[in-house]
């Protein structure tokens, strides 16, 4: 999962920290759900409860690499998503580009993070083939 972009209810700390940005994210995420849906639908929170999903602890996933933006206004999110994968026995990994925002690999598409990060892709996938 490069820069799961999740959402919620309350507000998370990287979010207040961004206002302005969090307002466009928030707009397109909901564009994306069932109509009437708030931020805490599964689709867009899969840490909130919901009795008409299974939860992350029954959920079968593959291994997962999420890469989070250190200057990304849904870090917080993502680092909570990693964090509950690994407490509910998944195999997860998780990679930081602390300098970087959201969508980086998109807008340098020649810099030197974007190459590293698709050799950290590359051998995820060769790891877990």
């Amino acid at each position: 999962m490069i820069q799961p972009s999740f959402g919620g209810e309350q507000r998370t700390q990287s979010e207040i920290e961004s206002p302005e940005d969090l307002e466009r994210s928030v707009r397109n995420r909901m564009m994306a759900l069932p109509e009437g849906a708030d931020k805490d639908h599964p689709f867009c929170n899969p840490l909130a409860a919901s009795s008409d999903y299974p939860t992350l602890a029954e959920t079968t996933l593959p291994p997962l690499l999420i890469v989070i933006g250190g200057r990304d206004m849904l870090r917080d999110r993502a680092k909570a998503y990693y964090e509950n994968l690994l407490k509910h026995g998944k195999t997860a990994q998780m990679i930081a580009f602390e300098e970087e925002n959201h969508g980086f690999y998109s807008l340098k598409q020649d810099a030197e993070c974007t190459e590293t990060l698709i050799q950290h892709i590359a051998r995820f996938v060769e790891a877990h083939n």
